[in-house]
């Protein structure tokens, strides 16, 4: 956002004094605003619906309207608005307290610098969301009217990837035969030719993909099948594209001529709506939802989505009264809802027991009212189906349309959501309003945390090794142990989790079987004469774990590895937080006979001041400047520098990250004593590195 542009503000504070302080340093730093003050949450509620705004400054400690409860009041109404809020109290609780709350930042009162640059980093961030929604919402209609094009042509159109059907229109189904164009979606193209003419279309095909042509398309005759079984010489055209992010076959057969307007218009109206109750369908409500959250991003109204499901449908209706009932039911169901619909409102069926409402225009307390009185006459009607009579209830989600809505996706998985929790809330007949989870960080702490005791306790680890080239010649075979938790297709580093997380219990945990499993590892080399030894990273928790070097004897002596074959590898920014334990822990394991290496070295204001009460055997420089001279090409006189004044205290130096030859003259040169990186080799399932330098 241009600082010539007026910021729209609200402003919370209870002293009106200090709310106009805040407009007049504004305009005197050059950044004019439109300010307005609230005192209550009904007062926000109602600013927030009627205007845009950039930017909420609310007092920590206000009585009149809570910040906590105006940042809620924002979430709840999936409004993009920034909070900074001011404190009076010194220290980093505010801060944290803030930031737990919602806020962007937490600023001292008459820090005014400080808040000017906060308020120039928020308006800046939230400009490029504004355009990034924007960008969304047209890349999103460009592909709903390249879709709609596809789905109303006359021409038989499909796409086909891997030899499957992934898309086809109507016009397509209809050409062979079939109903619905779900019938053919998804089932091989060859199987929709005779078999005569099968070997030659997979060849045809196979060339057409390999040529990859966006351009010119390749003219394809063929005898097709009908769904009947009966022969059909069809001409197509196939062109290479890409559909949903995938690259694929177009295969396109011109339209037939002799179809009026009005069989076309009659079947566009069909195909939109739902045989068994004439609602628009779920394709169609699509469209039209997102058309609602195009108007509701281009203005400042909030829409509204319900998401109505027939609550246990399959016990209390269809064993009851069969397929021939429910459609009745639904009938009646369609109509008691079109009873409710205002204007503008659409209605449509959504799924075999699910409905949709789509309010253009509404706010969170409408929308849960109008729920409120659905259900009551949804419990209060008489449904009849297969000569019986039946009494439902209903459950609704309820999802708000505004600028940060997105697309139909988003909105429809907000309101399934919501729907979810009504359904656990009440069991049936109740309905919940979508609300953003203002605690997000905590959820996914514990999930994180979840993840890692789950894969602790079944297995779901392992561990990979990356070779550590010795460039002086010592024939050392080093390998750096890295550990890996294992989630489907996913391999993910769970240490940073536990970094996060400042768990030092569960980080033990997993430091010690690392170690164990390492350990066992490189014994099972060295009975195979491979004399290797590894480097092993511990996290900040078992530094400061007394009882660990005790552990460490046993486990060394149980796996019959020498103390020596083992360095323990700490973070820089570890030791400088930890002084006191590092010393203490480097000196016991050191008397062991193990190594002790620092990474990510270099960084800080003194970065050597702590090798002065923690002696290492090796620092691995940081990966920064490493990245400076191979990607940015920056002179490598700082690196240089750093290897050497390591030399000149007898510290060994690991350059990891080297992905380039070009790198290796310049650090054999400063006496650089290991390269780590890609260019040695990525990590591996297993130490079977070569390290012969031939």
């Amino acid at each position: 956002m241009s600082s010539e542009n007026t910021i729209r503000l609200l402003l919370i504070n209870d002293a009106p004094g200090e709310s106009q302080r805040l407009v007049s340093m504004l305009h005197n730093a050059g950044r004019p605003n439109r300010a307005q003050h609230v005192a209550s949450e009904a007062a926000l509620t109602k600013l927030l619906q009627e205007h845009a705004w950039d930017l909420l400054i609310a007092a920590e400690q206000s009585k009149q309207l809570e910040a906590a409860t105006a940042i809620r009041t924002i979430n709840k109404l999936q409004k993009d608005v920034p909070a900074i809020l001011l404190t009076e109290r010194e220290g980093s609780q505010p801060v944290v307290e803030g930031l737990k709350a919602g806020a962007r930042d937490v600023v001292t009162v008459d820090e005014d610098q400080h808040l000017l640059l906060v308020i120039q980093r928020e308006l800046a961030a939230l400009n490029e969301r504004r355009q990034a929604r924007l960008h969304d919402r047209r890349y999103n209609a460009t592909l709903n009217r390249a879709k709609e094009l596809l789905d109303s042509s006359k021409d038989a159109i499909a796409y086909i990837s891997d030899g499957l059907i992934v898309y086809a229109n109507e016009s397509f189904a209809e050409r062979f035969g079939y109903n619905d164009r779900d019938d053919v979606e998804y089932q091989p193209l060859i199987d929709m030719l005779t078999e005569g003419e099968q070997p030659d279309a997979r060849e045809f095909l196979r060339q057409c993909a390999i040529s990859n042509n966006e351009v010119e398309a390749q003219v394809w005759q063929f005898t097709a099948k009908t769904a009947g079984g009966t022969p059909l010489p069809t001409k197509a055209e196939v062109l290479s594209t890409v559909y949903d992010d995938e690259r694929c076959l177009q295969v396109r057969i011109a339209a037939s001529s002799g179809n009026t307007e009005e069989l076309e218009a009659q079947l566009s109206e069909a195909k939109n709506r739902d045989a068994a109750t004439g609602l628009y369908n779920r394709q169609r409500f699509v469209q039209l939802l997102n058309s609602a959250i195009q108007s509701a991003a281009g203005s400042q109204r909030t829409g509204g989505l319900m998401l109505i499901q027939i609550d246990r449908f399959e016990e209390s209706v269809q064993q009851l009264v069969g397929v021939a009932g429910a459609d009745q039911l639904h009938k009646k169901f369609a109509e008691l809802l079109q009873s409710s619909v205002r204007r503008g409102d659409v209605v449509a069926r959504y799924g075999e027991d699910s409905y949709c409402l789509l309010m253009p225009e509404t706010t969170p307390d409408s929308a849960e009212g109008r729920s409120r009185e659905l259900l009551q006459k949804i419990a209060d009607t008489i449904f009849e189906g297969g000569g019986k009579t039946l009494h439902i209830t209903a459950s609704i989600g309820i999802s708000l349309l505004s600028e940060t809505s997105g697309n139909a996706d988003k909105v429809l998985e907000q309101s399934s959501k919501a729907l979810d929790q009504a359904v656990k809330k009440d069991s049936g007949n109740g309905f919940a309003l979508y609300e953003p989870d203002s605690d997000q960080q905590g959820d996914a702490n514990t999930y994180h945390r979840a993840r890692v005791v789950q894969a602790l306790e079944a297995g779901n680890l392992k561990l990979l090794y990356q070779p550590i080239l010795s460039l002086q010649g010592s024939g050392e075979k080093m390998y750096e142990v890295l550990v890996r938790l294992v989630d489907g297709k996913e391999e993910l580093s769970p240490i940073t989790f536990l970094e996060a997380l400042g768990d030092a219990g569960l980080s033990s945990k997993m430091d010690r079987w690392i170690i164990l499993n390492a350990i066992k590892a490189a014994a099972a080399q060295r009975a195979k004469d491979q004399e290797v030894s590894t480097l092993i990273h511990l996290t900040a928790a078992s530094l400061k774990d007394t009882s660990l070097p005790a552990w460490l004897g046993v486990a060394f002596k149980a796996a019959k590895v020498p103390p020596n074959a083992v360095t323990f590898q700490l973070r820089a920014e570890d030791i400088n937080s930890n002084l006191h334990a590092a010393r203490d822990f480097a000196k016991q394991v050191q008397g062991m006979g193990c190594r002790v290496a620092v990474c990510h070295f270099g960084t800080g204001l003194s970065p050597f001041k702590a090798l002065e009460h923690v002696k290492v055997d090796i620092a691995k420089i940081d990966a920064s400047f490493v990245r400076e001279v191979q990607d940015e090409g920056v002179d490598s006189e700082a690196l240089v520098n750093l290897v050497g004044q390591l030399k000149e205290i007898d510290t060994r130096v690991i350059v990891p990250h080297v992905e380039q030859a070009s790198m290796l003259p310049t650090l054999w040169q400063t006496g650089t004593d290991y390269i780590q990186g890609y260019y040695v080799q990525p990590p591996g399932d297993e130490m079977d590195f070569d390290f012969s330098l031939d």
